[in-house]
């Protein structure tokens, strides 16, 4: 049965419930645990040895554990692996910038120096947030590798030489990866068990909410994300018991969308009964992106504009450190281009900077040092893994307490004036990033949703001319990705321009409900 009428143009979440909204996740305390335990562990352990304070940088290197959480064990230790290098690398690069910034202001160099910082961090995010919008890796994607070049790059001030950095964060890092895997003994099969659980409760919301596009586009991704989990952990192709169950949940959402689990969403997402295909390679995912008129080349050349402007223009108001400037607008634009979710992000970025700086203010006559700093970094660390996902402004809380703190060793010796800094810094990231969103490449959506329509057209015909059946089997296996990157770019565009996107969207969801037959008849 082929759908006459388009569906409804979906619309962005409503300001006020997207700001404050804190969307429940299922079991988030062993998550929080592990992060918690990740900075504790190493820096406690070093301060136990005889080793100075410098010990808390192995936080820099457990920022890794996050980027585990959610993954089956079976290819979760190569993600945290992955991650704890990267985290080396942001930390060698920021304390080795830093303490030539450092040195050149002690020996009276040229006030230009710490330009050299803004540079280096502008080029880290940019390649960064490309490598992780090519990758779809998701939340928190380039924010805690750059988080860690920033707080990195303050550690030699504070009189932390640049090998004890690195030395600090490679303990973080390797602690990390068996700490994220630490459950795999005792419940191997828990990360796909919660994908499913989710999976059922976002389409129980859609039930009892028929009426509700949100309620329905979350409970299509959350079968889908259920189903790249076992992809990941090597059951989705079999009869397991967790596969039938998803099976189970993906039939009655369907069901819920059109009276019967033969046919495909009205969203002309993939939903039928089929297993959606694995995620492609990274080398396929990495050359979609490679082109200039695609979603991860935007958030780049934003990134290379609205960063050394930050910087820039913070050190023309006399920020000694510009750095928290340029984060904070990397933050606001590097998760993608869609100006209404970036301005809300925004609005998280500096009421979350104001709250972080009021409690540091209490926390400050306490002056938590050795045991009880490394404590105080590990709650705030167990804090950005609970809220990070869930609501950002909530977690810019704990990030600023947890910046301040590492990056100085401490209590800031002057209060006032790095609260005045940090606050004057966080307006200008956030009014250079709004500016920067709204301004640079302003109708980018259409040629990006026009570009992915294209792509999603020009693979079919090349399913369809295809010879041989392998070859057709790995391009559609590339059609799904792209139908996938083709939803996206509508949502972008009909959050952004909704006139507009109404003039293709009938298109675009004749293409989207053709390509997602071929999948459903190809049974691939």
């Amino acid at each position: 049965m082929s759908i006459e009428v388009p569906p409804p143009i979906p619309t962005p979440a409503r300001a006020w419930p997207a700001l404050v909204r804190v969307p429940r996740v299922g079991r988030h305390w062993p998550g929080t645990t592990r992060a918690a335990v990740a900075v504790a562990l190493p820096a406690l352990a070093g301060i136990a040895l005889g080793h100075d304070l410098a010990a808390a940088t192995a936080t820099l290197g457990a920022f890794a554990v996050v980027y585990g959480e959610g993954r089956p064990y079976r290819v979760r230790w190569r993600a945290v692996s992955a991650a704890a290098g990267v985290m080396v690398v942001a930390a060698a690069l920021g304390a080795v910038v830093g303490s030539a910034v450092h040195d050149a202001a002690a020996s009276g160099g040229s006030a230009l120096w710490p330009m050299a910082l803004v540079l280096a961090m502008s080029v880290f995010v940019a390649v960064a947030a490309f490598t992780v919008d090519a990758l779809r890796i998701g939340a928190p994607g380039a924010f805690l590798p750059l988080l860690a070049v920033e707080i990195a790059s303050a550690l030699p001030a504070a009189g932390v030489p640049v090998g004890h950095v690195v030395a600090w964060t490679a303990v973080g890092a390797a602690t990390a990866v068996p700490i994220a895997m630490s459950g795999c003994l005792l419940r191997p099969r828990t990360p796909e068990r919660a994908a499913i659980a989710s999976a059922i409760a976002a389409v129980d919301a859609f039930d009892h909410d028929q009426g509700s596009a949100a309620r329905r586009h979350a409970a299509v991704k959350a079968v889908h994300a259920a189903w790249q989990c076992l992809h990941d952990a090597g059951i989705a192709a079999r009869d397991h018991p967790l596969t039938l169950d998803l099976l189970a949940a993906q039939d009655r959402c369907v069901s819920l969308l059109h009276g019967s689990a033969a046919i495909l969403d009205a969203d002309a997402e993939d939903l039928s009964r089929r297993v959606p295909a694995p995620r492609p390679t990274i080398r396929f995912r990495l050359g979609r992106a490679a082109h200039l008129r695609g979603r991860s080349a935007l958030i780049v050349v934003r990134l290379l504009v609205a960063c050394p402007a930050a910087g820039a223009l913070a050190m023309v108001l006399g920020v000694v450190r510009p750095d928290w400037a340029v984060i904070t607008a990397a933050m606001i634009l590097h998760q993608g281009p869609d100006r209404i979710l970036g301005t809300y992000r925004a609005v998280h970025r500096f009421a979350g900077t104001v709250l972080g700086l009021v409690i540091l203010a209490a926390l400050t006559p306490i002056d938590p040092n050795g045991v009880a700093l490394v404590l105080v970094l590990a709650a705030s660390m167990a804090g950005i893994q609970a809220y990070l996902v869930r609501n950002y402004g909530l977690a810019m809380v704990f990030i600023t307490i947890l910046a301040l703190l590492l990056g100085g060793l401490g209590s800031p010796d002057d209060l006032t004036g790095v609260t005045r800094d940090r606050l004057l810094e966080t307006v200008i990231g956030v009014v250079v990033a709004v500016v920067v969103l709204w301004t640079v490449l302003p109708m980018s959506y259409r040629r990006i949703l026009d570009d992915a329509d294209a792509r999603v057209a020009a693979t079919i015909e090349q399913i369809d001319a295809a010879p041989d059946p392998g070859e057709a089997r790995q391009l559609r296996r590339g059609l799904e990705f792209d139908l996938h990157s083709a939803t996206t770019a509508a949502l972008v565009a009909a959050h952004n321009d909704p006139e507009w996107t109404a003039t293709r969207w009938p298109h675009h969801h004749s293409l989207n409900e053709s390509g997602y037959r071929m999948l459903a008849l190809s049974g691939t």
